[in-house]
């Protein structure tokens, strides 16, 4: 993985904020469901904001990371003088995920929130997990196809690359990935809903979920395409994903908040978290996968 595996980061969309606060909400309802009480008696721990990651853990232990997207730093910058302090240490559960966050960081602190309460349902399997977390164990959803990735991760490109994949079409804005890029071809972001239109398999790290893009990049993919989310900013319950079409979700549970958290207060990336304190895990929606594979069957007989 590169420092950052989702640093790269793909269309800027600060208008499009709107669509991804309602797959968070989605996913805010559905733990709001499945935690019941407990979300008003877990409490914030501690939260720290990096330069790349973001963390939160709260009071039983389980904690979340998300990318930290550059324009929110921007945005923050110029806004530190005139914020009151922020204080989220000890808010509920329920208030973090579930109301209006304050602060320059809300949003991606609300989604490494969201990912945090995810945890105790990937390890007690009331979410369905698949381990490993390695896109290859679902070679159908790339091999043989055309993919468009928006955001490009380097090492992903390079097990595609052995996949057998037909074509890849590359959407990242970031001169310094086209250069280490080995495989693919980049497309300008100005051709961004084209390219999406016509591949076959679309795949989006999760800081198009950070930025707010992803809704309105989703719009644009076929209806029988094969879409896959990943990174660990997508760790929370799938949901909200599988009902607008992904197949997959490849993204990780934090296994030691302390660790994750210490990690993002030092400056430390991706490589860091998943040489240490990370498990990447596979969330797939089966009956979508399904129909993908019979697509598959079909074109295979002509």
């Amino acid at each position: 993985m590169p420092e950052s595996p989702e640093s790269s980061s793909e269309v800027s969309a600060a208008a499009a904020g709107a669509g991804c606060t309602r797959i968070l909400d989605e996913a805010a309802e559905c733990l709001a469901s499945l935690h019941g009480e407990a979300m008003r008696q877990l409490r914030v721990e501690r939260v720290v904001v990096g330069v790349f990651f973001t963390g939160v853990q709260f009071s039983n232990g389980c904690a979340g990371v998300a990318y930290t997207p550059p324009e929110s730093i921007q945005r923050a910058s110029t806004r530190i003088l005139s914020e009151q302090p922020r204080r989220y240490r000890d808010m509920t559960a329920e208030e973090m995920v579930c109301g209006a966050l304050p602060g320059a960081f809300a949003p991606v602190i609300r989604l490494a929130a969201l990912n945090a309460l995810s945890v105790p349902f990937f390890e007690s399997g009331a979410v369905p997990v698949a381990e490993g977390g390695d896109l290859s164990e679902v070679p159908e959803l790339f091999a043989g196809r055309k993919i468009c990735m928006v955001g490009a991760i380097i090492p992903l490109l390079k097990r595609l690359g052995k996949m057998g994949v037909k074509e890849i079409a590359i959407i990242d804005k970031k001169k310094e990935t086209q250069a280490e890029a080995e495989l693919g071809r980049f497309v300008p972001l100005e051709e961004t809903a084209q390219t999406l239109a016509a591949c076959e398999t679309a795949i989006f790290t999760g800081a198009t979920i950070a930025n707010g893009s992803l809704e309105e990049l989703l719009s644009y993919v076929p209806t029988d395409a094969a879409i896959a989310v990943v990174g660990p900013t997508a760790g929370f319950v799938p949901t909200p994903l599988f009902r607008r079409g992904v197949a997959l979700v490849g993204t990780v549970a934090v296994t030691d908040g302390e660790q994750a958290l210490e990690i993002i207060s030092e400056g430390g990336g991706g490589y860091r978290l998943f040489n240490s304190c990370v498990r990447k895990i596979n969330l797939i929606d089966e009956a979508r996968l399904a129909g993908i594979r019979q697509q598959r069957r079909q074109q295979e007989r002509g």
